[in-house]
């Protein structure tokens, strides 16, 4: 399982920084997760369900229509940039922890490669004590670098700088092109590990049993998977 890994590109900081000057006079929406951060964290979004400019969502329905918002048609270089990934795009979004905030630690459910989906971070105006942590470990982004990170796995940022960091973030569908440049030779700074078992055998335990009770044939299937789990 990747844990991150810095994909071969780089992309123009000074070009980007322009267009988020153009966007930064909107209003920028504060993040819908008020309960994994303190400060301000917020964002624009350049592409959301059916194009909605409120929308900073990250819809968990299947098969939504996914459409640039009016606010991506202000930013030429943004536009530019996201023609280079060669995959069905989802939302894209201008995210910006002001200083001194904090992302605490949590966890995006089902959110990485493995899974058919990659969440991209691009660095736009950030500083070296911005922390950024993944299942403790710190990582170290550049202005204009391109990042995959698995936020399946705990990670948490604390903005010490005295800026506002800005990143634009991509969530992308896993598609053969993708894949190519993940299991590439040309990736930069790539980690895997080995996949967690998100359950302990008490809780294991605990979901056989409510398994069974309910009775279906589903659900007697579900126990009987996590039981051969439990005893392998």
């Amino acid at each position: 399982m990747i844990k991150y890994l810095q994909l071969p590109f780089y992309f123009d900081v000074k070009r980007l920084q322009h267009d988020v000057s153009l966007l930064d006079a909107l209003q920028w929406k504060l993040h819908y997760q008020k309960l994994h951060y303190q400060g301000e964290w917020s964002g624009i979004p350049l592409r959301s369900v059916n194009g909605n400019e409120k929308d900073l969502i990250v819809s968990p329905l299947e098969n939504q229509e996914y459409k640039d918002t009016s606010f991506l048609q202000q930013g030429s270089y943004l536009q530019e940039l996201l023609y280079a990934f060669k995959c069905p795009l989802k939302t894209v979004r201008l995210l910006k922890l002001n200083a001194g905030a904090i992302i605490k630690e949590h966890t995006d459910a089902e959110l990485f490669f493995e899974k058919g989906e990659a969440r991209i971070h691009i660095p736009i105006v950030t500083d070296d004590a911005v922390e950024f942590y993944t299942d403790t470990e710190r990582i170290f982004m550049r202005a204009g670098e391109c990042w995959y990170v698995n936020f399946n796995l705990p990670h948490s940022i604390i903005n010490n700088s005295q800026v506002n960091r800005i990143h634009l973030v991509i969530d992308v569908v896993v598609n053969d092109w993708i894949k190519d440049i993940f299991t590439g030779p040309a990736v930069i700074n790539k980690k895997e590990v080995a996949e967690k078992d998100p359950y302990d055998d008490a809780v294991k335990k605990e979901m056989i049993k409510r398994f069974r009770a309910m009775n279906t044939v589903k659900s007697n299937e579900l126990a009987d998977d996590l039981e051969k789990k439990l005893h392998s």
